[in-house]
């Protein structure tokens, strides 16, 4: 009686550790962002492609083994500063607004959940 009783209990906690919910993964909170900010679908393309050709770009610069990891840094931030360059161009001003309130959003949920 008692076994039965601790392995329903066991498998109880199983389906409920499992139940909980999972950090949302880059494409889904992307796509959440881009709600929020109501973007257009040709915004929602051009954010896209900014997007990936910043992932692609920071990708490049992290494997070039012929810089240093100062220049890296140097470099990375120039190539970040000219992608938010063309983010800002594709956004107005309420949907920037509507983007930076969502990562403050964001990260104070990454804060609460790290403490």
């Amino acid at each position: 009686m008692k076994k039965s009783f601790l392995v329903v209990l066991a498998f109880i906690c199983a389906l409920t550790a499992s139940a909980q919910t999972k950090p949302k993964g880059m494409k889904e909170l992307r796509d959440s962002m881009f709600t929020v900010m109501k973007l257009s679908d040709e915004s929602r393309k051009a954010m896209h492609d900014v997007i990936a050709e910043s992932g692609k770009g920071q990708k490049a610069i992290r494997e070039d083994a012929t810089l240093n990891e100062v220049q890296k840094k140097e470099k990375l931030a120039d190539f970040l500063k000219n992608m938010r360059a063309k983010e800002l161009e594709i956004l107005t001003p309420e949907q920037v607004k509507a983007w930076k309130e969502f990562t403050a959003e964001l990260r104070e949920k990454q804060k609460v959940k790290s403490n």
